[in-house]
């Protein structure tokens, strides 16, 4: 592979991606959608951003994520089960906005792998799930 390739690659998966949130795990099983404040913009690299599910639905099941224990990974480079994410938010009710969100922190622009993990709350019934993305992050 010539060193512009994967540049190119990279870019067409970035303009694929980048202008829709929704995303969905393997077979589209597992489709949600993770947006960003303020009003769904792409985070900026060093500076803390709202992040909020607006909907988790596994196949034709919609999850409400209030009955979720969700967690946001972002990984940018390898993606593995001992690699560490580069930033990472545990998702909570904001009574406030009745959203279930959290603050992250990216620390480098570029693109990064979103991991959503979910698991039911105590006395829901919720399947477990894992979705997954790219994103992209702006530099200052």
């Amino acid at each position: 592979m010539k060193p512009w390739q994967p540049r190119w690659i990279a870019l067409v998966l970035w303009l694929g991606l980048a202008f829709s949130h929704p995303f969905s795990g393997s077979g589209g099983f597992v489709e949600g959608q993770v947006d960003f404040e303020p009003n769904d913009a792409p985070p900026v690299a060093g500076r803390a951003t709202v992040a909020w599910i607006e909907y988790i639905r596994v196949g034709s099941l919609p999850i409400n994520p209030q009955d979720c224990f969700c967690t946001l990974l972002f990984y940018q480079g390898r993606v593995s089960a001992t690699a560490q994410p580069d930033a990472q938010v545990r998702m909570q009710l904001n009574p406030r906005t009745g959203r279930v969100e959290g603050m992250v922190k990216f620390p480098k622009p570029g693109p990064y792998f979103l991991v959503l993990m979910g698991r039911p709350m105590p006395g829901k019934r919720v399947p477990a799930f894992i979705m997954h993305s790219i994103i992209q992050v702006l530099p200052r």
